[in-house]
Order: C-alpha cells, then sequence, then structure tokens
C-alpha cells in the first residue's frame, strides 16, 4: 500500500535515514555516497574483512555515515569460542569446525576452511572500533536458523562433488552444513554484553529464530527489568503536606511511559532523567535494539511490546526497521504478510532501511520504497511519515539526547 503523496526535494530535505545497509560489499560504488539524497546511512560491518572498510568510509564521509561493527551470524561458524579455556590453548581446527557445524564435516571440508580466529580477539578489534568512533553501534549481529554455509573456493573437485546438491544462494554453492544454534549465540550474546557496556545500540538480523531471540532478550533482561509508576499512584503520591510549599510535598518531574496512556502502566519514575545526570553504569543487555527487516508475525511483536508485569518495563527500548527490498517485494507476497505487523509497531518505534549492497540512486530508491510502505499502511503523509522517521532514528542511533 503506497502513499499518494509526492515525494518531492524538500521530502529529502526533511532528512531520510538508512537504518540498515551495506555499502562495503560494493566498494567501487561507495564513492557515490556523498551524492545521495538519503541524510544518512548506518552502515553494518559483518566480518572481520569488512569492519576496516566501514570504519574508511566514516572517516571520509563523517557527515553522512554512522559505522556500525558486528560479526554476522553466517560468518559466526569462522570464529573459535575460548572465553571458557584457561591459558593459551592453541584451537584444533578440526574439533572447532566438527563442534559448530550441524552434521559431520567432511575431512576436505574442514582442510578447505580457513583456521578460525578466537572469540578474545575478535572482541578486542570489536571494542576498538566501537572506543574509535564513539557514536558507533553493532551490528549487523544476530542468530540464523536457515543458513547453510557456502563451499570454500578452495575446495577439491572431489570435495565440491560430494555437495553436489547444494543449492545456488547469491552465486555460490551452498553446504548441507549450518552453523549451531549454540554456537551462534555465545557469539551474538558476547557482542549484546559488549554493547550493553559500551552504552551502544545494535542492529539485529533474526531468521527463521523469532522466538529463540526473543528469549536471548529475555534472558539478558532479567532482573534488570524498569520499575514504572501509574498515573494513580503518582496522583496519590501528590498528597498534601502540612506547612508543605504551597501546602504540597515536592515530587520531580515524572516522564511519562512512552508505550500507554492508561493509568495502569502510568509513567516511569524519573529513571532516564536520573540516567542522563549520572554516568553510564555499564549493563549486561544494549540499551537500544532494531529488528532490521523485522518480518516477525503480530505474535512476536506483542511479546517485546507487553511488559513483563503491570509495574515493570524491559529495560532495552525495541525498534523495528522495514524495507522494501525485502519486506515489502509485492512480487513475494510479502506485504499481505507484514501489513498486520507495522500496524501493530508505535509510531516511535518504527524505521527504514534499504539493506542494500551498493550505495547511489539505488539505494535512495529502496528508501522511498520503504517510507511509502510505512506512511501507505499508517496511513500518514509522506512528509509527516519522514518527520516521525527522523525522530525514531536519532533516539535510536543517539538515545535520549
Amino acid at each position: 500500500m503506497d502513499s499518494e503523496d509526492s515525494f518531492t526535494e524538500l521530502t529529502w530535505g526533511l532528512g531520510i535515514h538508512d537504518a540498515h545497509c551495506h555499502p562495503t560489499d560494493t566498494m567501487s560504488k561507495a564513492g557515490a555516497i556523498p551524492t545521495m539524497k538519503a541524510e544518512s546511512l548506518t552502515i553494518m560491518g559483518t566480518r572481520q574483512s569488512d569492519l576496516p572498510l566501514v570504519a574508511s568510509l566514516a572517516r571520509d564521509y563523517p557527515e553522512k555515515v554512522v559505522p556500525s561493527f558486528g560479526h554476522h551470524p553466517w560468518f559466526s561458524y569462522l570464529i573459535y569460542d575460548d572465553t571458557g579455556s584457561s591459558g593459551e590453548r592453541e584451537v584444533d581446527k578440526n574439533e572447532h569446525y566438527i563442534s559448530v557445524l550441524t552434521g559431520t564435516p567432511t575431512e576436505d571440508l574442514i582442510s578447505a576452511l580457513p583456521a578460525p580466529r578466537k572469540l578474545s580477539s575478535i572482541m578486542v578489534e570489536l571494542r576498538s572500533h566501537l572506543e574509535t568512533f564513539p557514536k558507533a553501534l553493532v551490528g549487523e549481529i544476530g542468530i540464523d536458523r536457515s543458513f547453510r554455509i557456502p563451499l570454500p573456493d578452495n575446495m577439491s573437485a572431489e570435495g565440491r562433488a560430494v555437495y553436489a546438491s547444494g543449492d545456488a544462494e547469491d552465486g555460490k554453492r551452498l553446504t548441507n552444513h549450518r552453523v549451531s544454534m549454540d554456537h551462534q549465540k555465545k557469539i551474538f550474546v558476547s557482542q549484546l554484553r559488549l554493547a550493553g557496556e559500551l552504552n551502544r545500540a545494535v542492529s539485529v538480523h533474526g531468521v527463521q529464530c523469532h522466538g529463540a531471540l526473543f528469549d536471548i532478550f529475555r534472558e539478558l533482561w532479567r532482573g534488570h527489568e524498569v520499575e514504572v509508576e501509574s498515573r494513580k499512584e503518582m496522583k496519590r503520591r501528590r498528597r498534601r503536606v502540612k506547612g508543605g510549599v504551597e501546602g504540597h510535598e515536592y515530587l520531580p518531574d515524572i516522564e511519562s511511559s512512552e508505550d500507554s496512556d492508561d493509568d495502569e502502566f502510568g509513567e516511569e519514575v524519573g529513571k532516564r532523567q536520573e540516567e542522563k545526570k549520572q554516568e553510564y553504569t555499564p549493563k549486561p543487555y544494549p540499551p537500544r535494539i532494531c529488528l532490521h527487516s523485522f518480518s516477525a508475525p503480530v505474535q512476536t511483536l506483542q511479546q517485546y511490546l507487553t511488559p513483563p508485569s503491570p509495574k515493570k518495563r524491559y529495560p532495552s527500548k525495541v525498534f523495528f526497521s522495514f524495507s522494501s527490498t525485502i519486506n515489502a517485494r509485492p512480487e513475494k507476497g510479502h506485504m499481505e504478510k507484514i501489513m498486520e505487523t507495522v500496524k501493530g509497531v508505535p509510531e516511535g518505534r518504527v524505521l527504514v532501511e534499504s539493506d542494500l549492497h551498493t550505495a547511489g540512486e539505488e539505494m535512495d530508491a529502496a528508501l522511498e520504497g520503504a517510507v511509502r510502505v510505512i506512511a501507505g499502511i499508517k496511513g500518514m503523509g509522506i512528509d509527516e511519515c519522514v518527520k516521525v522517521l527522523g525522530e525514531n532514528w536519532r533516539e535510536f542511533v543517539f538515545g535520549d539526547v
């Protein structure tokens, strides 16, 4: 459902922000970034080789690029979890791949795969990038139940023949091996915890694992839920105090609850204001989360939006990002699937993205398409929608500033 409103240069001038894209995959086109209509690009890192490229674009185009550094679940099998080992134990390549891949990989496949890198080293490098760029995000990170690892280019002809039944994906032949969910979770949680320590937002990938993804967040949130106060309780505290100033006790300003206007869930007791005044305390969970190209059903959406109890809130603020390239492709029948989900997302939690791998006009077009989709489903004018999306993006990336 596209909005019929016109999309003008003035509309672009309001500021349209790509919440998730991958122009480092086509560096030959990255020079188009400064000429793009989009006001900013939140550029994702996915593996060791492209993190320096993300950093280079952030340095080249600081007014246009917000960098994000992370290790995507598709590349998690290349990481050896050494967090539970003592000393400088050598990585056993065979043992590692047999452990983290489903099924039993052949000797030929293991031989062709690169030596895995230690998670401890990966995290040191990730921390370094984040400290170099104080506004950088952590991403793209997550879990993926459907992904199968590709055949290595240097595998022998005999070995490749073993996997000849693999389907083509992005021009590569795939093996029948997936990365174990347990291993993916370890890599994912390590990055979530680093984001919480450094107060950074995260951009999250989740495919065919909506329930498992929510369970991971809920585990990290447990014991850190935010206490809230209803309006009724707040009004009761405004009792008369004999001899008080104007007959009332002093009550600090209390910020309204963002998810509910009713008396049941009320208002958050100055928590954000107090946190702003104090130095940030590291948390075991990220402060803000974007579920990118969100395609889960309404029931999953409600898990994130429903408080754990009438007087508590989950501590992370969760945003939901949509694209015209992944979520809303009419030829794939996606629109019908996501329409109810988009309708259910509060206006203050929606983001748009291109999720494209090439900078330039195509990326701008994808963003325009995503804005039109959101405006149409939400029944908003284009310019109104762009303003709301811009406010949401700024809050997601920078927090309440």
